[in-house]
């Protein structure tokens, strides 16, 4: 299956969790995103590197998760085309989650995410999968 993945999701699989291989395997394949998530990696990884004890990364850490991440099969998606169905679902998400929402919508793809909060919001149409869930 292909997945719309969100920031989250990319990160879980940078961490190299213990117990995450279901998640290798899912995103071992091409996966879509909005171009919006080169951005919001770079940024996740940064905080990461920057965070206090006990959550800091080392800077060669971050260096490899940010090369572990240019390798990932991709498929960017630009934001434009995106922003009025974002707008219809400013009630609901920030701008920024409300792109994976519309992108997941416009292909008709399972968004997969990390992150716990998508599942119980309404107003969309897209097929949300938490992982691990």
């Amino acid at each position: 299956m292909t997945y719309v993945v969100d920031c989250s999701i990319i990160i879980r699989l940078l961490a190299s969790q213990q117990g995450d291989d279901m998640l290798r395997q899912r995103l071992g394949r091409t996966v879509h995103a909005p171009a919006l998530i080169d951005a919001q990696v770079s940024n996740v990884v940064h905080g990461l590197a920057l965070a206090a004890v006990p959550r800091r990364i080392t800077a060669d850490r971050a260096g490899q998760m940010l090369s572990d991440y240019a390798h990932l099969r991709i498929v960017r998606h630009p934001m434009l085309p995106l922003q009025a169905r974002i707008f219809e679902l400013r009630y609901n998400f920030t701008a920024c989650d409300g792109m994976y929402v519309a992108l997941a919508e416009r292909l008709r793809m399972p968004l997969l995410t990390d992150d716990g909060k998508f599942a119980s919001l309404p107003g969309h149409r897209a097929e949300i999968r938490h992982y691990p869930d």
